[in-house]
């Protein structure tokens, strides 16, 4: 073999290793991106069992429905600019009287509360949806947690007002103490 012929089969062993390396890659996405859809329908078809299963366990539960994928328009501001987007509930509820928003959740990770997406959703709920607070359904476990969240504490301005009222209160309080007739 001469060095011609040498330098002609490693080019095209190297275009061939190319070629090889294109198709593999290739092949190897397609793989991954069959899947990733394979795993997405299976998820999208577990939370929906779960969704309507989740109907049954609220009315267990004592809740009455009075509607499913419940829409609202909520928005925000940023930089004095109104950002609006609509949000959409699994279920509107009442139980004694007052509006619970119910979200159903499948999985482990969903369903722990130090979760923050979790978390964060269900605050949102709360305020866009002005109720008394959101129930977390697991339907896989039977299972309805009810989740109320604590107010802010005031900010520091509205302290020193609070601090000012609570002080004339007690000047207040001693003067009708000393001046009080008896």
């Amino acid at each position: 073999m001469q060095l011609e012929d040498l330098r002609q089969w490693g080019a095209s062993t190297f275009l061939f290793g190319i070629a090889l390396l294109l198709i593999g890659a290739t092949l190897a996405l397609r793989v991954s991106k069959w899947f990733a859809r394979r795993a997405r329908v299976r998820r999208a078809a577990r939370a929906g069992h779960a969704e309507r299963a989740a109907a049954e366990v609220l009315v267990a539960a004592g809740y009455s429905i009075l509607g499913y994928q419940v829409r609202q328009d909520w928005s925000l501001w940023a930089d004095a600019e109104e950002v609006r987007f609509g949000l959409v509930a699994d279920y509107l509820v009442e139980h004694e009287g007052q509006r619970w928003i119910a979200e159903v959740k499948t999985g482990h990770k969903p369903l722990d509360l130090r979760y923050g997406p979790t978390r964060r959703q269900l605050l949102e709920y709360r305020h866009a949806f002005g109720a008394a607070g959101v129930l977390l359904v697991d339907a896989e476990a039977r299972r309805v947690r009810r989740i109320q969240f604590r107010e802010a504490l005031p900010a520091r301005g509205s302290s020193v007002r609070v601090g000012y009222w609570l002080a004339l209160g007690v000047l207040v309080g001693l003067a009708l103490g000393r001046y009080w007739p008896r």
